[in-house]
């Protein structure tokens, strides 16, 4: 049984027999596909607690905060975004 879970606008958690991998959606810029969403893998990891912790660690690498202030509204969002979620697909 595999899963898929959209967190906010941006990622999406999927999963096979061994792992959860964290996805980024994106849209392809040009080319034959130019428009269309595809989605980049962030990381592959055994344990959801690690996805947690890849999810916010990606998040606030790739986010554009100047202060603690900024990063902690940035954290916080993510938060609500994955326990959305998880509550809309019954985990």
């Amino acid at each position: 049984m595999s899963i898929r879970i959209a967190i906010g606008e941006r990622y999406v958690v999927t999963s096979d027999r061994f792992q959860f991998i964290l996805q980024e959606k994106k849209t392809a810029e040009t080319g034959k596909n130019a428009g269309k969403e595809w989605l980049d893998v962030v990381g592959y990891y055994p344990k959801l607690n690690q996805l947690v912790s890849g999810l916010i660690h990606h998040d606030i690498l790739s986010g554009n905060a100047v202060s603690f202030e900024v990063l902690s509204a940035q954290v916080e969002l993510l938060g609500q975004q994955c326990l959305r979620a998880f509550d809309a697909n019954g985990r």
